[in-house]
């Protein structure tokens, strides 16, 4: 399973179904949205909020509210028609940097017709002390492309660009892509981001970032998928092994100690190595995130794809790796390694240990163009347990 990412989002839209209710209001009925993750705003943040039936004016300003999350007081906003089914939120004075808080839709708003909400929604938000005025001059795609990196690598909740000779097809938010794509380790905790543009030679471009927690949590699971990657390589590896010993080696490792998520609502850790890691819990991004993380810390070069896999159901979406090895680049797939018997009990498989473009295209597609050939057999698994 691979995580939908919402690159280029113009602004935040909390789509809500209206439908008949009663009138008791429990507050354990509230939805939380986006798996509870926290976004990453900026102090001024002005939130949309759209339903799929015209809104009861009268009913608004009750049934819309934003609390401080640590000590539940209310905080004084502006709500503003925007459409006959859509209203924007803002602060009348901006959120305090370092705050959490929470947007609330209680189940007493109405449609027109009468109808109110099904549940009541909270969404969480947090004020990011990361939002700095400061201008970086952009001259080129380069630059662009560098500055978004370094944002993302750093958490950044808020850049700010001054772009010379600005044209809409160069400089759109599309270029997250191309970053995420060439450092796959960004997208364990990306969720969106959105921009506005202000004047003209140069252009003034805002971009505000969400991400699936805050700064501080954030760089606090980095650090803890660091020390548990070097921990892992050290106990289960040597200087004196082969790369192809190493990676079968970290491949048994993740196989043994991973149990898939097959949860309903998948929590956004499982995306990642954090949830492999440290949870032993994940879906295949997770898993492959893991593997690139492990070998490239054992110095095995290695890249995640992306594409989509059929296990006899219907094609779905799938993440796994390309190693490199003696040379030859060969597919690694430890998820579909790490398969679950009738009785519940897990087996170390090494059925896609190694293998080629043309056995990974028997149950696999993806985008051939974007990654290295896959042709060698020298280093399957069954060639390198007869070495």
């Amino acid at each position: 399973m691979v995580k939908k990412l919402y690159k280029s989002l113009l602004t935040l839209i909390v789509l809500l179904l209206l439908s008949v209710g009663n009138n008791c209001y429990a507050a354990e009925n509230y939805k939380v949205w986006n798996n509870g993750s926290i976004a990453n705003v900026n102090e001024n943040k002005t939130w949309t909020v759209t339903f799929n039936k015209n809104v009861d004016v009268n009913s608004i300003k009750g049934s819309i509210k934003v609390y401080e999350l640590d000590n539940n007081q209310p905080v004084e906003i502006k709500i503003e028609n925007s459409g006959s089914n859509s209203v924007k939120v803002s602060p009348e004075n901006s959120y305090v940097t370092g705050k959490n808080y929470v947007l609330v839709v209680d189940d007493a708003l109405k449609s027109t017709s009468g109808k109110q909400l099904k549940q009541g929604v909270k969404y969480n938000f947090t004020i990011d002390g990361d939002s700095s005025q400061d201008e970086i001059p952009i001259e080129n795609y380069d630059q662009y492309y560098s500055a978004l990196k370094n944002a993302l690598a750093n958490y950044k909740s808020k850049l700010v660009l001054n772009i010379e000779n600005y044209n809409r097809d160069t400089y759109d938010l599309n270029v997250i892509n191309d970053v995420l794509y060439d450092n796959p380790n960004l997208r364990d905790w990306y969720l969106s981001a959105e921009a506005n543009l202000q004047g003209s030679g140069p252009v003034k471009m805002i971009i505000n970032f969400n991400y699936s927690d805050t700064k501080q949590n954030l760089i606090e699971k980095d650090n803890e998928i660091q020390n548990k990657v070097d921990e892992i390589v050290k106990n289960v590896t040597n200087p004196s092994m082969k790369d192809y010993q190493k990676e079968l080696a970290l491949h048994d490792y993740v196989v043994r100690n991973a149990n898939y998520d097959n949860s309903t609502d998948v929590p956004n850790d499982s995306y990642t190595s954090y949830g492999v890691l440290i949870k032993g819990v994940g879906v295949c991004e997770g898993y492959a995130d893991a593997m690139d993380r492990l070998l490239t810390a054992a110095g095995i070069e290695c890249r995640m794809v992306t594409g989509k896999a059929n296990g006899g159901s219907g094609w779905v979406d799938h993440a796994w790796n390309i190693v490199k090895i003696q040379g030859e680049y060969y597919h690694l797939d430890s998820t579909w390694d790490d398969p679950i018997m009738g009785d519940g009990s897990h087996i170390i498989s090494h059925s896609y240990f190694n293998v080629t473009d043309s056995k990974m295209a028997r149950s696999h597609i993806w985008d051939t163009s974007k990654y290295p050939r896959c042709n060698s057999n020298d280093y399957s698994f069954g060639n390198i347990i007869s070495k």
